[in-house]
């Protein structure tokens, strides 16, 4: 079984999970696409445990070791800089939905790594301020925006179970259309097993329709609920694995009266549980990424850091700046401090005027030694900065440099936002590439559908099955008789000059054999003459149709036969037949194919077609608005409509 985390999974997963609060984050990995692993340390007992997190599915503590990736991937990185060393300060079930949060504080303040179990899933970091750092995954809805410098938002809130009134609960189940386990299920926010307990414990058929309810069984089922969310809401948890046939299927926080037909084994904890279920992980396809995507991606990686740079390029323009004025605005403080220092280094025993000096309320820290020398200053609203001061420079000189400095960063952004703008456009130039590409991609993309033999000629399948062939010109109507025409098929011609020789196969489209109706010979003869030179002339045509034995190529004294013609010995059975066919689609052996033939054969395989007859409306002009409504490619409509002009005379199914 693959197992994915319920509300209710994370409801008592949240109970186990605060043993670790205020413990350490010591490491992170991303071991595959949709894994990560956190190594957290108890401060106290240097007892070490890992968080698996395993995206839009599951998570967990476990004390189980993994094989760790040699490179740490981007996001693990960025994961490692702002929550490593952080102490976790809480864990939390955002309402009662599939997101857990958990807050880490650090000396700069409170970071959140958001866990959504939903969905496609998704692990956020989120600063103090609410703003996203960085997203395992981009996402973006009407109502929220997942990436960076966005602020985190999280989905709209289910229904919360545990906050539900009877009057709330009534009315949801009332408006609902469709039987009472799927209402629990999905309107009140249950999941499937949790429904089924409920119904199970009211003694309610959990696949009565809503409808036939009435007000004293949904009492009883929200009676039922109650008394089922007050064992979650007291703790009372009891874990057991579920086994059928010995084997492990689920794991529940206690034994459901539902599952009578399934044995249970208790076991510690919940999350010792869940451990079972951390390798059987659904099997991934991966997506195998052209050229354009990878470009885009290493931009896009390119385009965060550069943007990262110039916020912090901005950072030290401003704090250079701000040093420069702080400096010059506590320039006598400053001067006196640096004379104090020139005479204690001119001292032969230094130590104690040293330690005088770090003891001034101006001074944060002096190491002569180290050639620091930190220095407290306030600004006019009085607020109090560190300043580090070079002891051995004049004041002014410190000022100034503080200054340089800020023009060099200055100079530094200005090249940073040259760089980014250079990156925005391969960004842009590499996305029209892309766009350029998919569309042509879109144009390759021909499903590798099973291509018959017949679809070299002229073909359809007639009312009862058999497979028609007919030449499209001299050559093909000669490899039609000569090739395709066997003992016990049937031969059919248009009486008109210029006609294709058809062959009515005593067979269906998978070879395997069937007799020759009347019917059938009726629909070949109309398709001989819809498809022959009499489509331009007239509306209706003779048609004949002969055995095999009677088609010949060897001519007697003084005949003559030209390419692609026949010689036909013996009586025809003629037919009168109305020029007429119809067109769609049919399925042949899962695969969709365009077909053109007798009204009665495509109304046997199509819902949806439109009938032809002779008309002014040239073949493109029609093969162009047939293949808008079928959704086909021109050349499949063209390919298959008798040659000349047409009109629609009759559609169903479709819209003309």
């Amino acid at each position: 079984m693959i197992r994915s985390l319920s509300s209710f999974d994370i409801y008592v997963l949240i109970d186990e999970l605060q043993e670790i609060v205020d413990d350490i984050v010591d490491k992170i990995y991303q071991l595959s696409r949709d894994e990560i692993l956190i190594k957290v340390k108890n401060i106290k007992t240097k007892k070490k445990q890992n968080i698996y997190i395993r995206n839009g599915k599951f998570l967990t503590i476990t004390n189980k070791n993994f094989s760790t990736p040699d490179r740490p991937s981007v996001f693990a990185l960025t994961l490692r800089k702002y929550l490593m060393n952080g102490i976790i300060s809480s864990i939390v079930q955002h309402e009662f939905d599939r997101i857990l949060k958990f807050n880490i504080s650090k000396k700069e303040g409170e970071y959140t790594l958001v866990v959504e179990l939903f969905s496609n899933g998704n692990i956020i970091l989120v600063d103090p301020s609410k703003k996203i750092i960085l997203p395992l995954i981009k996402q973006s809805w009407a109502h929220r925006k997942i990436k960076g410098r966005e602020e985190y938002t999280p989905p709209p809130s289910q229904t919360n179970p545990f906050k539900l009134s009877k009057e709330k609960f009534a009315e949801l189940i009332k408006n609902s259309s469709t039987d009472i386990v799927r209402t629990l299920a999905v309107s009140v926010n249950l999941s499937g097993i949790i429904a089924e307990e409920i119904c199970n414990r009211a003694n309610v058929d959990k696949k009565i329709a809503v409808k036939e309810i009435n007000d004293k069984t949904i009492n009883r089922v929200y009676k039922s609920l109650n008394n089922f969310l007050d064992i979650f809401k007291k703790k009372d948890f009891n874990p057991v694995f579920v086994k059928e046939n010995n084997v492990i299927v689920d794991i529940l926080p206690f034994e459901f009266t539902s599952f009578k037909s399934h044995n249970f084994e208790e076991i510690n904890r919940f999350s010792k549980g869940l451990e079972f279920f951390i390798n059987k992980k659904e099997k991934v396809v991966k997506k195998e990424e052209s050229k354009a995507d990878e470009n885009l991606g290493k931009l896009e990686r390119q385009l965060t850091q550069q943007k990262d740079r110039i916020l912090s390029l901005e950072e030290e323009i401003k704090r250079k700046k701000l040093e420069g004025d702080l400096i010059y605005l506590h320039y006598q403080d400053i001067e006196q401090i640096l004379k104090d220092i020139k005479n204690v280094l001119n001292l032969t025993e230094k130590h104690i005027e040293i330690k005088k000096i770090n003891e001034k309320k101006i001074v944060k820290k002096f190491v002569p030694d180290q050639k620091i020398l930190i220095i407290n200053l306030s600004d006019t609203k009085g607020q109090v900065f560190d300043v580090k001061i070079n002891h051995r420079l004049s004041v002014a000189d410190n000022a100034e440099k503080a200054y340089d400095e800020n023009k060099k960063f200055k100079t530094k952004l200005s090249g940073a936002k040259k760089s980014l703008n250079k990156t925005l456009e391969e960004i842009q130039k590499v996305k029209e590439k892309k766009k350029i590409e998919d569309q042509k991609a879109v144009k390759k993309i021909v499903k590798k559908e099973k291509y018959y033999w017949f679809e070299r000629f002229r073909w359809f399948i007639s009312s009862e099955g058999n497979i028609i062939v007919g030449g499209r010109d001299a050559k093909t109507n000669d490899i039609v008789v000569k090739k395709y025409l066997k003992e016990g098929d049937r031969y059919s011609h248009a009486d008109v000059q210029g006609a294709p020789s058809i062959v009515i196969k005593s067979k269906n489209f998978q070879g395997i054999q069937i007799p020759i109706s009347e019917n059938t010979l009726g629909e070949a003869c109309i398709f001989a003459a819809s498809f022959s030179k009499a489509w331009k002339q007239f509306a209706e045509a003779q048609a004949y149709w002969v055995l095999p034995e009677q088609v010949s190529k060897s001519p007697q004294s003084g005949e003559f036969v030209p390419h692609g013609a026949f010689i036909i010995r013996g009586k025809r059975n003629y037919l009168r037949c109305k020029l007429e066919v119809a067109l769609g689609k049919i399925v042949l052996e899962n695969t969709e194919k365009v077909m053109c033939g007798p009204v009665s054969a495509i109304r046997k395989y199509s819902k949806n077609f439109v009938v032809l007859v002779p008309g002014n409306i040239t073949k493109t002009e029609i093969a162009n608005k047939l293949s808008k409504i079928f959704d086909v490619n021109v050349d499949e409509i063209d390919r298959v409509l008798p040659s000349g002009g047409s009109q629609v005379v009759d559609s169903i199914g479709v819209k003309i």
